[in-house]
């Protein structure tokens, strides 16, 4: 199987998001791959991301296959694309300088815009994860490489899908009346 299986197109990418159609596409394929390597698979687990990857290399996705991935990781490895690639749609990496573009009819970015709008993107492809999450495990009998992964997988599902920055360990509390915690 190719490592190299994206779950969304370019075009589906530019029409979903603000990204323009003349930013270059060779920009945007690595982003992709990233995106749905860390957090796509992070979602799905290692032994039910592969599957995934396989049944787009076959053509072989059952119904319900292709309705997780179009109506749920789709979504979600948009947003987490955008997210990705936003910082460096304006800056050029080259031998010589990471140099910022521009050009005469547009002005920069101010920093806390620029932390404004990842902020807002990072919180709809935090949803799109939840959601996915959400239908996971409520439809986790509709997967099984989901719900009995491989004994060997190298990258375990994570069920959470926010982060605050800060971690808060639960309290465990004891029900007084019950004498139980809780």
């Amino acid at each position: 199987m190719s490592d190299k299986v994206k779950f969304i197109s370019l075009d589906l990418l530019k029409r979903n998001t603000t990204i323009q159609d003349n930013v270059d596409d060779d920009i945007l394929v690595p982003f992709i791959y990233k995106a749905q390597d860390t957090k796509v698979q992070q979602a799905l687990g290692t032994t039910f991301y592969n599957r995934l990857k396989e049944g787009v290399v076959n053509d072989d996705l059952n119904a319900d296959e292709t309705t997780l991935l179009i109506d749920y990781i789709q979504p979600m490895l948009i947003e987490w694309t955008f997210y990705e690639v936003m910082p460096h749609l304006n800056y050029k990496f080259t031998n010589k300088a990471i140099s910022k573009e521009s050009s005469e009819w547009s002005t920069s970015s101010e920093l806390n815009e620029i932390k404004y709008l990842d902020d807002r993107v990072r919180n709809m492809a935090e949803f799109y994860t939840k959601r996915l999450n959400v239908y996971l495990c409520d439809n986790e009998s509709l997967f099984p490489q989901y719900q009995n992964p491989d004994d060997d997988e190298n990258l375990k599902r994570k069920d959470t899908s926010y982060f605050s920055g800060i971690y808060i360990p639960k309290k465990k509390r004891i029900d007084k009346y019950h004498k139980r915690q809780v």
